[in-house]
C-alpha cells in the first residue's frame, strides 16, 4: 500500500516542536496502522510535505521516516496540485498526452468518418478532467484545436500538407452548416460556468460552504469587483461575468421554478418572466425596505405596499404599482419547496452541453444553410457530401487557386472544361448521366441541375414520403462520393476505370447502407425494381 497522506506542518506550532520525537510518534502511529489493518505501509513510495517548513527539516523528517519528499508542483489523481494553471508551461503535460494518443497508424487506417466520430467520442473528453475547474489559455486552447484538425483532415502534426477544411467550419453546429464537433474553449467555460450552477442552486453543499467562508454569502457573483486574492473560484465568477458583457448573460437563464415561495427571493430571483422584478420596477424596488424579502412572505402580506417605506407616488411609481400588481395577478403558491430552473434545456436541468451550444452559436461562424446528414449512408459519405456542398475538394482549380503547380487544370474525366466541384459533381456530361440515371430509375422527374443549390432545391420540392426521400438523398450522396473515387483513379491510377460500373456501385451500395442502418427488412429485387415504393 502506499501511503497517500500529506502531513501539514504550521509554522507556529509544527516547527516550534519539531523534534526527533515528533519523527517517532509518526513512525509509531504508521506501526499500528500497519498492524491493526494487515495494510503494510510501502514508505519507498510514500513522500512527505511540509507547509511553512524549511526544505532542510522536511527532507531531514523523510530520511528518518523512510520516505521522499514531495514539492510543488505535484499530480495527485490525474490533477496539478500547486501549480498556476494560468501558465502555458502547467499544461505542456495535458497536451503532450493528447498529441501521442492520436498513434500515425491510427490516422491512416481510419476514415474522416472513425476519425471524426473519435474526436466527438474520445480527444474532446481527454482533458476535461483539468478543463472542468481551470481556465484553459488560449494558446494552450489553439495548440489543442490544432492537433484536433490536422488529426481530422489525416495529415502529421509537423507537415505542410494543404488543409481543405476550415477548423472553425468543422466546429460549428449543423444547423449552422458545420459538423457539430464544438470548440474546446466552450467545453472549458461550461464546465466552469458548472461550479456556479451548483453553488447557487445547492446551497448546503460541501463546495458551497467553502466558496461562502472564503468568499463571502454571495460568492462575489455579480459584484464585479476584481479586487481581492486571485483563486480558481474568483477566475471562474470574472469569466462569467466577462461573457456577460459580451452578450452571453448566463445568470439570467438560472430561473428559480415556484413552489411554496420560501426560498426565492420577490426581488433578486428570475421567478417570473425572464428578469428580475428589481429590473423591471426599480422605482417601486428602491422603497423597498426589506430587499431581501421572499415570494411567500411578500404575497402573505395584506398589501404589497406594507414593506415599502413609504406608498408610491403618483407619475412613474404609481404607475409601476399598478403594472406589479397586474404582473403577479393569478400567482398561487404550491406545497413543494422551490427548485431552480435551467432555461435553456427543456429538461429544466443544467446541462453542460446547452451552455456549450450557446457559446459556439455566438463565436463560431454562419457557414452556410443547415448541413444535410443522411443516417442511411455511412458518416464518411455524409462529409465528404458536404465537402461537396462547400467546395473544399483539392479539384484542380482550387489547387491551381492555391499556387500549386500541376500540369492542366481541365477535368480529368471530360478534359474540356476547367475542373470545379460545381462541374465535376454537377455539369459534367458523366455526373449528368448518372444523375438522369438515378432519377429514372426512383421513377423521379429529371431536372438539370448545375450546383448543389440547386440540386437542394429540387431535392425539396419532390413529393414523396420523407423517409424515402432521405434514401433518394442517399443515393446522391453516393453518387459523388463514386464519381470523386473515379476522378482519383483516372490522376492517380495505373489503369482507366470502367465508367459502366459507376451507377451499378450506386444501387449496390445504397441498398446495403439503406438496409442495414435503417434497420428495416426489404428485398434486393424491390429496391432494384422502384425503391420508393420499399417498405420503410
Amino acid at each position: 500500500m502506499q501511503l497517500s497522506h500529506m502531513f501539514y506542518a504550521d509554522d507556529a506550532v509544527f516547527m516550534g516542536q519539531w523534534s526527533a520525537k515528533n519523527i517517532d510518534t509518526i513512525i509509531y502511529v504508521l506501526k499500528c496502522f500497519q498492524r491493526a489493518s494487515g495494510l503494510h505501509i510501502n514508505l519507498t513510495k510514500s513522500k512527505l510535505m511540509g507547509l511553512a517548513v524549511s526544505e532542510d527539516r522536511v527532507e531531514q523528517a523523510a530520511t528518518r521516516i523512510g520516505c521522499g519528499v514531495l514539492k510543488a508542483p505535484f499530480a495527485y489523481l490525474g490533477s496539478i496540485v500547486g501549480g498556476s494553471m494560468s501558465r502555458i508551461k502547467s499544461w505542456e503535460e495535458i497536451v503532450g498526452k493528447m498529441a501521442a494518443r492520436l498513434s500515425k497508424w491510427k490516422m491512416k487506417t481510419l476514415s474522416i468518418g472513425g476519425r471524426l466520430t473519435l474526436l466527438k467520442a474520445v480527444l474532446g473528453s481527454m482533458p476535461i478532467y483539468h478543463m472542468s475547474i481551470f481556465k484553459v489559455p488560449m494558446k494552450v486552447l489553439h495548440r489543442m484545436e490544432s492537433i484536433r484538425c490536422h488529426f481530422f483532415n489525416g495529415i502529421e502534426l509537423n507537415s505542410k500538407k494543404s488543409i481543405w477544411v476550415k477548423w472553425s467550419n468543422v466546429l460549428s453546429s449543423k444547423e449552422k452548416g458545420g459538423l457539430g464537433v464544438s470548440s474546446l474553449y466552450a467545453l472549458n467555460r461550461a464546465l466552469m460556468f458548472k461550479w456556479v450552477w451548483r453553488f447557487t442552486t445547492q446551497k448546503g453543499s460541501l463546495w458551497a460552504s467553502v466558496i461562502k467562508a472564503i468568499h463571502g454569502v454571495d460568492g462575489k457573483i455579480g459584484s464585479g469587483s476584481k479586487n481581492g486574492h486571485k483563486s480558481i473560484w474568483r477566475v471562474i465568477v470574472q469569466e462569467m461575468e466577462a461573457f456577460k458583457a459580451q452578450g452571453i448573460d448566463l445568470f439570467s437563464c438560472m430561473q428559480k421554478k415556484l413552489g411554496n415561495g420560501a426560498d426565492t427571493s420577490f426581488w433578486d430571483d428570475v421567478w417570473r418572466g425572464d428578469t428580475t422584478l428589481k429590473q423591471r420596477f426599480h422605482r417601486l424596488y428602491a422603497l423597498e425596505l426589506n430587499k431581501k424579502i421572499d415570494v411567500a412572505s411578500k404575497l402573505s402580506q395584506e398589501s404589497l405596499i406594507n414593506s415599502f417605506r413609504r406608498c408610491p407616488r403618483s407619475g412613474v411609481e404609481q404607475t409601476q404599482m399598478m403594472d406589479l400588481m397586474a404582473y403577479i395577478e393569478g400567482v398561487v403558491l404550491g406545497v413543494a419547496s422551490d427548485r431552480w430552473y435551467w432555461s435553456l434545456d427543456g429538461s429544466g436541468e443544467f446541462t453542460v452541453a446547452s451552455v456549450r451550444k450557446v457559446i459556439d452559436d455566438i463565436r463560431l461562424p454562419v457557414v452556410a444553410t443547415q448541413t444535410r446528414w443522411i443516417k442511411a449512408v455511412p458518416i464518411k459519405v455524409n462529409v465528404h457530401a458536404w465537402k461537396v456542398s462547400l467546395d473544399c475538394l483539392p479539384t484542380r482549380l482550387n489547387l491551381s487557386r492555391r499556387g500549386i503547380d500541376i500540369p492542366s487544370i481541365l477535368c480529368p474525366i471530360c478534359d474540356r472544361v476547367t475542373e470545379s466541384s460545381r462541374h465535376l459533381f454537377f455539369e459534367c456530361h458523366f455526373a449528368k448521366d448518372i444523375f438522369r440515371k438515378i432519377c429514372r430509375w426512383w421513377n423521379v422527374d429529371f431536372l438539370d441541375v448545375n450546383s448543389f443549390d440547386e440540386w437542394t432545391s429540387w431535392i425539396d420540392n419532390l413529393r414523396m414520403p420523407s423517409k424515402h426521400k432521405r434514401l433518394l438523398q442517399g443515393a446522391c450522396f453516393g453518387s459523388w462520393w463514386f464519381i470523386w473515387s473515379f476522378r482519383n483513379k483516372c490522376v492517380f491510377g495505373a489503369d482507366s476505370p470502367s465508367k459502366a460500373t459507376i451507377f451499378d456501385d450506386v444501387v449496390l451500395y445504397s441498398y446495403y447502407w439503406s438496409r442495414f442502418r435503417c434497420k428495416v427488412s426489404f428485398s434486393w429485387v424491390d429496391w432494384l425494381k422502384n425503391p420508393h415504393l420499399v417498405s420503410l
